[in-house]
């Protein structure tokens, strides 16, 4: 799934081309990726209105238009969101197309099919439940020891299961919660309100130069990833356990090992973590 160094890498790429493009048609080829309105009002009315801007929250693309409402889209698993100067041959999974009056386009690809598309006034974005849930975004003030001292320090979940929690902090995943464990010398397992006071200066600071270091190299490709100018990401290039077990430790030399934390593939070191 797209993160947030992705997602980061989705927006700014859009930023560079979306403002000033008006609508002209849209092509829905599956109902299922639009959440709200109807796809016939989705169809019906969006031609006309003209793009001013892109942003971003948690792994959440919210794309700006003129009569001040957005259009939100998750990406989910597989999803892809890009622009093309002209027509392009598609296949079965370009789920939406958006044509501008300059005859270029917008796309959206989702093998999967659980991405998904609101179209909403800006006041109405709190209705969709999981962005109105988010927690602070990792690269904001927001999130600092004292936020961190006061979600914690009654949970005795696991460090990892919480930096996966979007109500905790936005935009987190797999990727990259594996990294900045890594990276900050914290084991995936260790209660989180077993952190003493450096180790979580440690870790945010941790978590924020992993997700720099990530949208400098326009996030991570191993599958599906994409962005806007359906370019691969580098980073998995610079990871440093995610998905290297049985491969050694880039620091001390221990081999990587594998296991599974809050549902998920975890990766570390034995050693350089505790």
């Amino acid at each position: 799934m797209p993160e947030l160094p992705e997602v980061e890498t989705i927006k700014r790429g859009l930023e560079l081309v979306l403002p000033g493009k008006t609508i002209e048609g849209v092509d829905i080829n599956y109902a299922g990726s639009i959440k709200a309105p109807s796809c016939e009002e989705f169809a019906r009315q969006l031609p006309g209105l003209t793009f001013t801007g892109a942003g971003r929250r948690g792994k959440y693309l919210l794309l700006c238009l003129d009569d001040n409402s957005l259009l939100v889209v998750h990406l989910r698993m597989t999803g892809r969101l890009f622009f093309c100067e002209s027509e392009i041959e598609t296949d079965k999974h370009i789920h939406l197309k958006i044509i501008f009056k300059d005859g270029s386009r917008l796309y959206f690809h989702d093998v999967r099919k659980f991405g998904t598309i609101w179209w909403l006034p800006v006041s109405r974005a709190c209705e969709i439940r999981g962005l109105a849930a988010l927690g602070p975004e990792p690269l904001s003030a927001d999130f600092d020891v004292s936020y961190f001292n006061s979600k914690t320090d009654r949970r005795s979940t696991n460090i990892k299961a919480l930096l996966l929690d979007q109500t905790f902090v936005a935009g987190l995943g797999n990727i990259y919660v594996d990294e900045a464990l890594h990276k900050s010398g914290i084991l995936p397992t260790r209660p989180a309100k077993s952190l003493t006071t450096p180790e979580r200066k440690k870790l945010i600071t941790s978590v924020q130069e992993v997700l720099l270091d990530a949208i400098s190299w326009r996030g991570t490709t191993f599958n599906d990833y994409r962005d806007a100018a359906g370019m691969s990401g580098q980073f998995q290039n610079r990871l440093s356990v995610y998905q290297r077990h049985h491969k050694p430790c880039l620091s001390c030399g221990t081999f990587i090992c594998r296991t599974v934390v809050a549902g998920r593939g975890t990766h570390f070191c034995p050693s350089c973590q505790s």
